[in-house]
């Protein structure tokens, strides 16, 4: 599988939820899941992946509660990432943010 960069991400999230097809957005997903696996986002976007496949998460949350809980934790992440890409990292924590009240 393809490893899906942050700018694509970034763009994608821009244009708008509605704007990515599911298939895409799973991909997005898994490719994000394979690339963070052992840290507590690889955690989210699963339970994200399950809402979008099955409409029902494990934890009982929403989508917008899930897309708000990533959004808090790539923020967060953002503080200790790489200073090259820093910026990049914050800047898809507050989308992932935005797209969270979008659906609210």
């Amino acid at each position: 599988m393809a490893q899906v960069d942050i700018d694509t991400t970034i763009a994608a999230l821009q244009q708008g939820l509605t704007s990515i097809p599911a298939e895409q957005a799973i991909a997005v997903i898994e490719s994000w899941q394979q690339q963070l696996q052992g840290n507590d986002l690889a955690d989210d976007l699963g339970e994200l992946k399950t809402a979008l496949t099955s409409g029902k998460t494990s934890k009982g949350m929403s989508l917008a509660e899930i897309l708000a809980d990533i959004g808090a934790d790539t923020t967060e992440a953002s503080e200790g990432a790489d200073p090259s890409a820093a910026a990049k990292v914050k800047q898809l924590g507050e989308l992932l943010s935005q797209a969270a009240k979008s659906l609210t």
